[in-house]
């Protein structure tokens, strides 16, 4: 009978473990048939790596997983599942930080989103300033004209005063 299980590798008080598929009455650390992932409880969060369908492929083989290697796979595959949808999703989600308070994330479709209002924001700001002020012709115009008028005045002014 073949089981799939953890193989104990590493130093003393240092251990990390490798999931193989070995026969039942072979020794814990023994002579061994595939290697389909490993398993290190050391890191913070502990490290699991799968080949989920060299694990698939021997179990309808007939090897049976121990409870721990079940429990790992399950755990992997919740992990996957995790980042592939957290991956795939594009609409906004809400977090909770450090301190209990809610952010929300944006996503990818986001800055898309906030950019297309920009651009008609920017277009519709630009038409209501067209309306409400005069083109730079106009101005340009009645700078003209104001600086006409002005010296004349400042002409008469500086002629009044010859003390």
């Amino acid at each position: 009978m073949l089981k799939i299980r953890l193989r104990r590798m590493g130093a003393i008080r240092q251990p990390h473990y490798r999931i193989v598929v070995a026969d039942a009455r072979a020794p814990r650390d023994g002579a061994f048939i595939d290697m389909l992932g490993h398993y290190n409880p050391l890191t913070d969060p502990a490290t699991i790596q799968v080949d989920v369908t060299k694990y698939e492929d021997w179990k309808k083989k007939g090897a049976q997983p121990t409870n721990a290697v079940a429990s790992l796979v399950k755990l992997y595959k919740r992990a996957q599942a995790k980042s592939e949808s957290a991956t795939a999703t594009a609409a906004s989600t809400q977090t909770r930080t450090a301190s209990g308070k809610r952010s929300a994330r944006a996503t990818a479709a986001a800055p898309v989103a906030e950019a297309a209002a920009e651009d008609t924001t920017v277009e519709d700001a630009a038409a209501a300033t067209e309306e409400a002020a005069p083109s730079e012709e106009t101005a340009a115009a009645t700078e003209d004209v104001t600086a006409t008028e002005e010296t004349p005045a400042a002409a008469e002014e500086t002629e009044e005063t010859p003390s």
